[in-house]
């Protein structure tokens, strides 16, 4: 184990670092680029993926924990497309303000000096703030839709309770931005409880996550999410709920023809969003989407946790993004090892129940995994830990680091093992591949030359691994794996 010990995790992760900065500015001599890339993630990862309902008795798998990073890069990659859509722009009518000062030009000589006007144009310096608005605004339409989309599928799942058949999984998988709402309610979890018991929604609670469905539902090459024919005709006709909010919002006519242009209803309600009404909008004419966007408007101040909980959960987004064990060469060994550290965690509160525990990042990926089942994660959790542990994601910074020591102490005291460990692709892949090692091979006189090849396999992996990425955000060809 020596390999994985901390001053050789601690060279390597550095000169991995110093590898990440430097693919970024010329393509490696090592590979030939193509489009026969290896895959990645890899497709193992996804082999255990179930559409049954595990009960409440079972730990959150490393394949659901693997459709979690992908769905938070879907949201990761939507937040970036609001943002810098321009068509978007032109939809909430955010645009920038032109603003041309003038001065004047002395010309000719001294005795006989002329001047003449000079324009210049001012940048807009309020623009950059103004686009980034239309963040906050999608999700207050987004919640909007929440409200109407759950409230069909309780209705749907009471019916088929009620006649004794079986649940069409359509049912559970809804567009990207209600999804988003959904997901960020579920890790309030008494939040959400009680959300359901005052809605009367009696059914959603039993909801097991529809983890298989998300997951056919991204394309991982891009984090692209988009509904199946059968999924987006059912919102349209059950619900009246647009499978793509970006579009719906984008193909907003500005204009409607009558015996004079003028402003088409939806655009002008988008063109107030950011105002609060005075009186409730009486043009909806009876389409749906303009009654969406009217009561959007009109409900932000209610539906204003709901927004908090996303604008709160995209530090953990942006966190899984840097990392990005998605797409690690290690990600099976991450997610193996993180559900079982969590776990561990779980048994904490059993053994230490008057103390405030935090988890390290993780740890939480699977914690925020398990809650996304609430029924089922509310049976295991009491049970595991001896009583009920509510996720609250609106605790304060003091709080939280005074949480972490705790559990790292804790941790260590239990188990014997380090609590907060490198989690970067060296470090992780190292210690996956050390794991596989035949232990009578380290006992004997060949573990020296085993732990060479080891080290030599490690880097060529996490290099390649490495400059794939780097590749894809550069939107470049991708290097082709060239070592046996």
């Amino acid at each position: 184990m020596a390999l994985a010990s901390p001053s050789n995790l601690l060279t390597l992760h550095a000169a991995g670092k110093k590898v990440t900065k430097d693919l970024a500015y010329a393509k490696s001599n090592r590979y030939k680029y193509g489009l026969r890339a290896t895959t990645i993630p890899d497709s193992s990862l996804f082999k255990g993926l179930s559409k049954e309902d595990p009960g409440p008795k079972a730990l959150p798998t490393l394949t659901e924990c693997a459709v979690h990073l992908e769905m938070l890069e879907a949201f990761q990659a939507l937040r970036q497309e609001v943002i810098h859509s321009a068509a978007l722009d032109k939809a909430f009518n955010i645009l920038p303000e032109e603003k041309t000062v003038y001065r004047k030009k002395w010309t000719g000589t001294r005795r006989q000096r002329t001047y003449v006007i000079e324009s210049r144009k001012i940048k807009d310096t309020t623009f950059a703030t103004r686009r980034n608005s239309k963040w906050t605004y999608f999700l207050q339409i987004g919640a909007e839709r929440f409200h109407q989309w759950i409230q069909i599928v309780n209705n749907c799942l009471k019916d088929h309770h009620e006649n004794n058949a079986d649940v069409s999984r359509y049912l559970l998988l809804p567009p990207l931005d209600v999804l988003m709402i959904w997901h960020a309610y579920l890790l309030n979890c008494d939040d959400f409880k009680t959300y359901c018991t005052t809605q009367k929604l009696d059914y959603v609670q039993n909801i097991v996550f529809p983890w298989a469905e998300i997951h056919a539902a991204i394309n991982p090459d891009n984090w692209s999410y988009t509904l199946p024919l059968e999924h987006a005709d059912w919102l349209r006709n059950v619900g009246n709920i647009d499978d793509n909010l970006i579009d719906a919002l984008s193909n907003t006519p500005h204009t409607i023809q009558t015996k004079t242009i003028t402003k088409h209803p939806a655009w002008r309600l988008l063109c107030e969003f950011d105002k609060t009404p005075k009186k409730a909008w009486a043009e909806n004419d009876g389409n749906p989407f303009i009654e969406t966007l009217s009561k959007a408007r009109s409900t932000k101040k209610q539906n204003a946790p709901l927004v908090a909980n996303v604008e709160r959960q995209v530090i953990f987004v942006d966190k899984m993004h840097g990392h990005r064990w998605i797409r690690s060469p290690a990600a099976h060994g991450t997610l193996r090892r993180a559900v079982d550290r969590y776990d561990k965690f779980l048994h904490l509160f059993r053994l230490y129940p008057n103390n405030f525990l935090v988890p390290t990042l993780d740890v939480d990926l699977v914690w925020h995994t398990h809650q996304c089942s609430a029924e089922n994660y509310r049976q295991f959790v009491t049970e595991r830990a001896g009583k009920f542990i509510n996720h609250d994601d609106k605790i304060g910074r003091g709080t939280l680091d005074n949480g972490f020591t705790s559990a790292e102490e804790w941790y260590r005291l239990a188990y014997g093992e380090q609590y907060q460990v490198c989690l970067c692709w060296t470090c992780e892949a190292i210690l996956s591949a050390v794991e596989k090692l035949d232990d009578d091979a380290l006992a004997s006189g060949e573990a020296t030359a085993s732990l060479s090849d080891l080290s030599q396999r490690v880097e060529r992996e996490v290099h390649y691994y490495r400059e794939v990425e780097t590749a894809r955000r550069l939107r470049k060809a991708l290097p082709i794996w060239n070592h046996g």
